[in-house]
């Protein structure tokens, strides 16, 4: 069996290619990490270089030239909000927002949360209607429409102002429940 030199150390065959996956592993698990430490900072650290402008100008101390500073950036950051190049939402906007999107599949991208931490609605059926294979279409009163995707059957017809609950399940799946009923599996159709 050849031996190899490996920083010195004589090796045989099957110990370098133990040598080659431990050092590979090492690389990955660095890799692992310094990914996760990226994703761990916060995105909220750096602001808008419009917003940043607003906040500078409390620093100048001429009351004159402070007050021009910031009518100069205002007047930026509202041209700009006029143009939807910056939008400024408040924290229940977020969550009107988030509730809004919920059983949507969007990547993350720090405005609205992973998604995750809502759990579960509760909202009211607008209508429901069934197909030919016997499942399920529901239209809740915020307009969002979710179909059934499992075979289970619904015990009472749903009815208008019915309240329903749609749980987050195993997989990203959901499960939505009403009338009280029990759940079915159902996907958010838009």
């Amino acid at each position: 069996m050849p031996a190899y030199r490996l920083a010195g150390l004589k090796m045989e065959r099957g110990d370098m290619r133990v040598a080659m996956i431990s050092t590979m592993t090492g690389v990955i698990g660095i890799a692992v990490i310094a990914t996760a430490a990226n994703a761990a900072k916060p995105r909220d650290t750096e602001r808008a270089p419009l917003l940043t402008a607003v906040t500078q100008c409390r620093a100048v101390a001429d009351p004159a030239a402070r007050l021009a500073c910031f009518d100069r950036s205002v007047a930026a950051l509202d041209t700009a909000a006029t143009n939807k190049a910056v939008v400024v939402i408040d924290q229940q906007q977020v969550r009107d927002v988030r509730r809004s999107l919920f059983g949507v599949s969007l990547p993350d991208t720090g405005l609205f949360g992973n998604g995750n931490d809502l759990p579960r609605i509760e909202t009211t059926l607008a209508s429901a209607s069934v197909d030919d294979s016997g499942r399920w279409s529901f239209v809740l009163t915020d307009g969002a429409r979710w179909a059934q995707t499992d075979d289970y059957m619904i015990a009472r017809r749903p009815r208008a102002n019915d309240k329903v609950i749609i749980k987050r399940a195993a997989l990203g799946s959901f499960r939505l429940s009403v009338g009280g009923q029990p759940g079915v599996k159902a996907k958010r159709q838009n």
